[in-house]
């Protein structure tokens, strides 16, 4: 990270006094210079100029002695000057309070500070990790000085305590604020703020006397677009031994059921379950129109011997709100539409009434999308936008069709077959140069086309390189085929 600027200029220099001496005749390691090698064939001798090589060595060897007192003694550079802090003011951060901020930095009204503590109270910000940028000015005043950092946030990941069962998240986010550190739930990919919430969750574990290291990893969110940071106790070994639903539609699901041992038996992990909630438990309600289900967060139950100092087994309480039973009312189109009404309500295949299956609507949007590709529509983009009635239990949708440029088939380009192979294959491939492209007939073909049409054939290939080269301009697509 870019170091703080400076700013300002309201303090008086602090003068620098400084005094020179150079000394000729020194060699570069202090010694008499060399005198030059005698000139062969002179016939002079060496031994005619040992007094003088005598009378110098002397000298240098006072020098160092006698300096000092010929010298005028060097003043020494006076302290930069301090003044009062007036007012601290921050500004720029949408994340901490300004307060919070001025404490961290040891910057308070009444204490003397020079140029070089407010530099280093900038530098300490810029350290963190929570901050892109960070600038400061200051002016004096009768008052004394007046300090403003101006701060960029930069962004930061959600912080998740995967394996903490011991601990509620308020719990240890008061136990990092307590050690000074800023935090608001999130952490910062770097800095000294990282190392310090890592560092302050640690402490916790020591005073509690549970053994074990707190690592972090940055992974992708369950369920959500984006990162989250994970920190996890290494050699927590604590093993789930049932997981419990509040819901009796997810305790009765025989689906659920059959694939809960991925996570009894294991490790307790809380990102494990969410992936869980994610994948196994949320499409079982959506399917059934329960479209906005909410899962709270999951209580961990200690078990196991009562002898051993720590509980060694976890039951996990998954409390599920199944919230209202949604019914299909219909749907809206809008953009371009080249499918025509009854194709597109065929590929949807929602029944209004009926409960509103999310993960049929959502193979809709992506069938609907596909046969845009079949008819040269390669960036098309199918944007739903879901309204719910909760009062009429009835959920209806507005679909933007944003369709893009229609291409058609350019160059198909081979590689990795003799003549004759290369020959059947363009007998039988079905778009000739300037037809509408047919993106799914060219996946068909890559994924199980190509090893159909040489199977009772001597060509042979373990697997197909390809890559479709679209020109924006002339509105075609090169295709090209790598048999490997």
């Amino acid at each position: 990270m870019a170091r703080p600027e400076r700013g300002g200029n309201s303090f008086p220099p602090a003068r620098e006094s400084w005094a020179g001496l150079m000394v000729t005749g020194l060699n570069a390691n202090g010694g008499a210079p060399r005198r030059p090698p005698e000139e062969a064939g002179t016939g002079r001798c060496a031994a005619g100029r040992r007094p003088r090589a005598r009378l110098a060595a002397f000298a240098l060897f006072l020098l160092p002695v006698l300096l000092p007192a010929l010298l005028p003694a060097q003043a020494p550079a006076p302290a930069e000057a301090a003044a009062k802090v007036a007012s601290v003011k921050i500004t720029g951060t949408k994340r901490f309070a300004e307060d919070d901020l001025a404490r961290d930095i040891g910057l308070a009204p009444g204490k003397l500070v020079n140029r070089g503590q407010i530099q280093a109270a900038a530098d300490r910000l810029s350290g963190l990790g929570w901050f892109s940028g960070v600038t400061y000015k200051f002016k004096t005043t009768a008052r004394g000085v007046e300090i403003e950092f101006t701060l960029h946030d930069a962004p930061s990941a959600p912080l998740w305590f995967d394996n903490f069962p011991w601990f509620t998240d308020a719990e240890l986010a008061e136990a990092i604020r307590a050690a000074g550190v800023p935090y608001d739930g999130t952490a910062p990919e770097g800095g000294t703020a990282l190392d310090a919430i890592r560092e302050a969750v640690a402490g916790l574990l020591k005073a509690r006397h549970i053994p074990g290291e707190v690592e972090g990893e940055i992974v992708p969110a369950p369920g959500a677009d984006g990162m989250v940071e994970r920190f996890r106790v290494t050699g927590a070994g604590l093993p789930v031994v049932a997981v419990e639903f509040s819901d009796a539609l997810a305790r009765n699901d025989p689906g659920i059921s059959h694939v809960l041992d991925s996570l009894t038996g294991k490790p307790y992990s809380r990102y494990a379950l969410a992936i869980f909630l994610v994948e196994q438990v949320r499409p079982v309600y959506t399917s059934r129109g329960y479209l906005r289900v909410r899962f709270g967060d999951p209580a961990a139950l200690f078990a196991g011997d009562p002898n051993q100092p720590l509980a060694n087994e976890v039951t996990v309480r998954v409390p599920i709100e199944r919230g209202v039973q949604y019914h299909w009312g219909g749907v809206t189109w809008t953009g371009l539409t080249v499918l025509t009404e009854e194709m597109r309500e065929d590929l949807l295949g929602m029944i209004p009434g009926e409960p509103a299956d999310g993960l049929k609507m959502q193979a809709g949007w992506e069938r609907v999308a596909r046969e845009y590709w079949r008819r040269g529509y390669l960036d098309v983009k199918v944007n739903p936008a879901v309204h719910y009635d909760d009062a009429k239990a009835r959920v209806t949708c507005t679909v933007d069709v944003v369709a893009g440029s229609q291409y058609r088939m350019g160059q198909l380009v081979l590689t990795g077959l003799s003549l004759a192979a290369e020959r059947q294959l363009l007998s039988n491939w079905k778009m000739a140069r300037g037809d509408i492209f047919d993106k799914i007939y060219y996946e068909d073909f890559v994924n199980d086309g190509a090893r159909k049409l040489f199977q009772n054939t001597p060509v042979h290939f373990l697997k197909i390189g390809h890559l479709l080269r679209a020109n924006p301009e002339t509105k075609t697509v090169e295709v090209l085929l790598d048999f490997q």
